[in-house]
């Protein structure tokens, strides 16, 4: 066998060693495209991670001024609902005055005595004997037209009785001095008996019995001057006996 001569010896490492030196090349852009694909896979992962973290974060802030904003419209509510129960219950207590005074009106409407405008009517009278006294109540309504004048008159009240063996009438007047426990109706000079009212008057007061006098019952005249406007008969309301010791 006949060795190759050093030409074709040379040549062939020039052709081996230039083929090696591209396969490595290869191998290097290879490996180096690789390893930048995945790193920069794994960037655009972690910018996708952050952005995803950022969105979260921020829908924690709306979820969290959400609820802030849900608390204080419940607690509003809350707020709204008591002033609503407050006013219904005012309301409520109000309608019932409304009916309660309506129906003290209507009462009174029915005292009013029927007929022209200034009319006046007893509406009640009783009278007791009160040991040396008579006690008394009266109520006095009268149909007064709006803005009228006040009425203005006196009482007059006289007695039906049997005085020695007689039928009598005789006038009642109030005691001089005031009854025991009992204080001054009016002031000094004033006439206990006088009347200043406009649609309704209560009138309480005492008067002096007359000695010899078994009274059986007493009327109760208005009088407005001279002219009686109104009045009313009332049986003596007798006192009871006193059972003490019985």
């Amino acid at each position: 066998m006949t060795p190759p001569s050093p030409a074709r010896g040379g040549g062939f490492s020039v052709w081996l060693v230039r083929g090696l030196s591209r396969l490595v090349l290869l191998l290097v852009v290879f490996v180096v495209g690789a390893l930048a694909m995945h790193f920069g896979m794994h960037a655009e992962q972690g910018a996708e991670i952050q952005a995803q973290r950022a969105r979260i974060e921020s829908l924690q802030a709306e979820l969290s001024r959400a609820r802030t904003d849900l608390a204080a419209l419940r607690s509003e509510a809350e707020v709204q609902a008591g002033t609503q129960r407050v006013l219904q219950d005012k309301n409520a207590e109000l309608q019932q005055e409304l009916g309660r005074t309506r129906d003290q009106l209507a009462f009174y409407e029915q005292l009013i005595p029927p007929g022209p405008a200034g009319a006046v009517a007893v509406r009640a009278f009783g009278i007791q004997e009160d040991g040396e006294f008579l006690r008394y109540r009266v109520l006095l309504t009268r149909n007064a037209a709006p803005q009228a004048e006040p009425f203005k008159g006196r009482m007059r009240f006289v007695a039906n009785g049997v005085s020695q063996g007689k039928a009598v009438k005789i006038e009642l007047s109030p005691p001089v001095a005031p009854a025991a426990g009992e204080a001054a109706a009016s002031a000094p000079g004033a006439d206990p008996l006088a009347l200043v009212f406009d649609q309704f008057q209560r009138s309480t007061g005492v008067l002096q019995r007359v000695p010899d006098l078994s009274i059986q019952s007493v009327r109760l005249e208005i009088l407005e001057g001279d002219t009686v406007r109104a009045s009313q008969d009332a049986d003596l309301n007798r006192a009871a006996p006193d059972r003490a010791g019985v």
